[in-house]
């Protein structure tokens, strides 16, 4: 059943522990930051947004709104027919929980089987209860160097494009074998992606 509840209500603090989150004060200041187990942003306590007194998070009246601000390395998926087996399901009350199968019930809606860790049982949701997902985005190289992608083929990546991010010169090679060749490839293209996760080669002395 879909709620328009805000995702903290009826949560503790301890419940929201580690959550990114972005507080607007009634007087339009503005900060990003991750809870802690007492409901304090982390690093400034003077501007916590919980009433601490309590184990329940209860915001102080001079905030406007809290907002859940969704992690950079994962890939937002609005479109519950879209999402895959090993993303994470975030329902319309605030809860994350990972998806471990997919099935249409008998009235064509999509079923989203979920993993509860809290009582060690499973679950499945429908597009009621269903927010978005997450999916955690390739790790892809982020800077000039030697990368093994994950079939520990070696390369060496140059990036250039006015942002940094649009296009990466890439040698292409393997363990057992000299470097073979040479491409121009959009470091989201398909060619790249499809061989994440990457991760830095570090040089060895000889």
């Amino acid at each position: 059943m879909s709620s328009e509840k805000p995702f903290w209500e009826g949560k503790t603090c301890g419940e929201l522990e580690g959550l990114r989150v972005k507080i607007t004060w009634n007087n339009g200041d503005t900060m990003t930051s991750t809870l802690d187990m007492v409901g304090n942003v982390a690093h400034c306590v003077s501007l916590s947004p919980a009433i601490r007194s309590s184990s329940t998070f209860v915001p102080y009246s001079g905030i406007k709104s809290i907002e859940l601000v969704d992690d950079p390395e994962y890939e937002r998926i609005d479109n519950i027919e879209n999402v895959q087996v090993g993303d994470i399901a975030c329902t319309t009350e605030g809860n994350h929980f990972p998806v471990i199968d997919l099935k249409p019930d008998p009235l064509g809606d999509m079923l989203l089987r979920i993993r509860i860790s809290e009582i060690d049982g499973e679950y499945c949701i429908d597009s009621d209860d269903f927010a978005y997902a997450l999916r955690r985005k390739p790790k892809l190289p982020d800077h000039d160097g030697l990368w093994w992608d994950k079939d520990n083929a070696l390369w060496s990546v140059a990036i250039s494009g006015l942002d940094n991010s649009k296009l990466v010169a890439l040698l292409i090679g393997d363990p057992e074998s000299p470097v073979t060749g040479s491409v121009w490839s959009g470091l989201n293209s398909k060619h790249v992606t499809s061989q994440a996760p990457f991760r830095p080669a570090k040089a060895v002395e000889a």
